[in-house]
């Protein structure tokens, strides 16, 4: 086990990622609603590193997993937190592709009115 004093504080470190994960995955569901897209990327740039550390994490929890005697309930627990941060996301993906949509539609019709506005001059 590299840089883990204990079980314990590996464990506390795989769910304080996965808490920040899902609370980053939340803010950026928030923006998406209030089409706050300008520190959009910054997000889920910062997502994505929790993301790998996370991996990180887990891989050490594999390694040591005959070592912890709760390990079934222990990666249930992690299966529940994750399996919401999935939901979330699918959520976000739907309500980016439904105001991508939308923008599309209006781009649409800006271009429609161009083009009669040029053929009437």
């Amino acid at each position: 086990m590299k840089g883990f004093s204990s079980n314990t504080q590996l464990l506390q470190l795989i769910f304080d990622e996965l808490r920040e994960i899902l609370k980053i995955t939340l803010l950026i569901r928030e923006m998406v609603l209030k089409e706050e897209f300008e520190r959009l990327p910054d997000y889920l740039s910062q997502r994505e590193q929790k993301i790998e550390r996370l991996a990180e994490l887990l891989n050490e929890l594999k390694a040591i997993k005959n070592e912890i005697p709760n390990f079934q309930q222990v990666r249930s627990e992690i299966k529940t937190i994750f399996d919401e941060v999935l939901k979330i996301e699918a959520e976000n993906a739907d309500n980016i592709r439904e105001k991508m949509k939308e923008i599309s539609e209006e781009l649409i019709k800006l271009i429609e009115r161009r083009k009669i506005l040029n053929y009437l001059r």
